[in-house]
């Protein structure tokens, strides 16, 4: 497949949950008129109305349906277009039919997961496919782990600048933000629970912080994230656990 036998820029698959709906509102009043891009979903009844609002004066995206059970359907998504966002969570439900897809056809791939036992497996299965077609699957690009990922490279690089290296230990405080989790992240911190108390190895996976590193590279001086209440010198303040640390400090690890 080559960029040019592509009908899209872009297609956001989800569009009807509650992420979903958020990044389709924001392409289309950002960048309706400068992408090809389209919606994608099981259900067209469903994503029909929320094109009709988001549509506003640009030229409304177009509608495609796919559905998880149907493999076809899927490597038609995926070969549709040059990259899909999916907010379609709890991805270890429901991710993998479309990262497949996306590895198999070249297409870039990003999504929201928060779930390191699922990028570990989605990692080991399709990293070589994805190399081979050239596909880039990139997981965590929402609040999480974007902030901790990218805040750290820029500290890094700032640090480098000014004192002629990098910092050995990196802290990321969050003192306060608008909006809360979806029901999606809790569906998916709910299933991670379920598998750990199921397989022994997912709560290894999940407890280890160097869990996304490559073969290798998974042993190193940090323990687990902070546990309990403790008080930040740094910050001057006494900090609590971030709840989402533990998706987090794995991305940045696995980045670094």
């Amino acid at each position: 497949m080559t960029d040019q036998t592509r009908n899209f820029d872009v297609v956001v698959w989800g569009a009807t949950g509650f992420t979903g709906r958020l990044v389709a509102e924001y392409l289309q009043n950002n960048y309706g008129t400068d992408l090809s891009w389209a919606v994608a979903g099981r259900n067209p009844d469903k994503l029909a109305p929320i094109v009709d609002e988001i549509a506003g004066s640009n030229p409304p995206p177009e509608m495609l349906t796919a559905d998880i059970s149907d493999a076809a359907s899927m490597t038609a998504l995926a070969e549709s277009t040059k990259a899909v966002i999916t907010t379609v969570g709890p991805y270890a439900l429901y991710g993998e039919p479309l990262v497949e897809a996306c590895a198999d056809a070249g297409t870039h791939y990003c999504d929201l997961a928060g779930e390191s036992q699922w990028i570990r497996r989605m990692i080991d299965k399709y990293q070589s496919t994805a190399e081979k077609t050239g596909a880039r699957i990139v997981n965590s690009c929402g609040f999480d782990s974007i902030p901790s990922d990218l805040g750290t490279q820029f500290l890094q690089e700032q640090a480098e600048q000014r004192f002629g290296r990098p910092a050995g230990r990196v802290h990321l405080l969050v003192k306060a933000m608008r909006g809360g989790g979806s029901g999606g992240t809790f569906a998916s911190m709910l299933n991670i629970f379920d598998e750990a108390k199921k397989d022994r190895n997912v709560a290894r996976i999940v407890a280890n912080p160097y869990c996304l590193n490559p073969d290798g590279e998974r042993e190193g001086p940090d323990g687990r994230d902070q546990q309990w209440i403790e008080f930040n010198e740094l910050a001057d303040a006494w900090t609590a656990p971030f709840v989402m640390a533990a998706i987090n400090t794995r991305i940045v690890r696995r980045s670094n």
